[in-house]
């Protein structure tokens, strides 16, 4: 499946590519052909936008994850560098990792308590992935990779785009940086 919303294209439409062969029921029946997943009328305005949306992406595909990694790479060494006791979630090689995506745990702190500090303060992040974000457990994921209920705890996504600039990622650091700080001195969370 591919969200619209994903590559800055409206919210509301995507793709489902269904492999050949594959047999799916529909979702919900209506007064449309059986033979649909779904039923009703397509909205042509979200398609269009859609295939705008794709366009944009492609244009310069390889310039856009080239400047997204660059920025991922600005944001994760400078938090590194201003804020200590920070786990990087997963590798950090460019081939092994998606390039708009950093996971980074901070330790005493709670990622859902940094995620709201850091609202205030104009960055917007995650504590998870959407499909969880109601779910105030630790992430299975980077339970599975190893790290420790409290370090799971922590973690914070960040997402680069084509359109963020540098000194959007220097913002993103320094109050990152701020909000660790002043959420680590009033935390329960103590250093062990």
């Amino acid at each position: 499946t591919l969200s619209s919303h994903k590559i800055h294209g409206p919210r509301g439409v995507g793709v489902l590519y269904v492999r050949d062969g594959v047999k799916l029921e529909p979702v919900l029946r209506g007064q449309l052909s059986t033979e649909r997943l779904w039923p009703g009328v397509e909205n042509v305005p979200l398609i269009v936008g859609f295939r705008k949306a794709v366009e944009l992406a492609f244009a310069d595909f390889e310039g856009n994850v080239a400047r997204m990694r660059s920025l991922r790479d600005r944001l994760v060494d400078g938090v590194l560098s201003r804020v200590p006791d920070v786990l990087v979630n997963g590798p950090r090689g460019p081939a092994r990792r998606a390039p708009d995506n950093a996971n980074l745990s901070f330790l005493y702190v709670e990622g859902e308590a940094l995620t709201v500090e850091l609202s205030t303060r104009g960055v917007y992040v995650s504590s998870g992935s959407a499909c969880t974000s109601r779910i105030l457990e630790p992430s299975h994921v980077l339970l599975a990779i190893g790290r420790k209920h409290e370090e799971a705890h922590g973690s914070i996504l960040f997402k680069t785009s084509r359109y963020h600039t540098e000194e959007d990622i220097d913002y993103a650091v320094e109050a990152v940086a701020g909000a660790v700080e002043r959420l680590r001195r009033i935390s329960p969370i103590k250093r062990g």
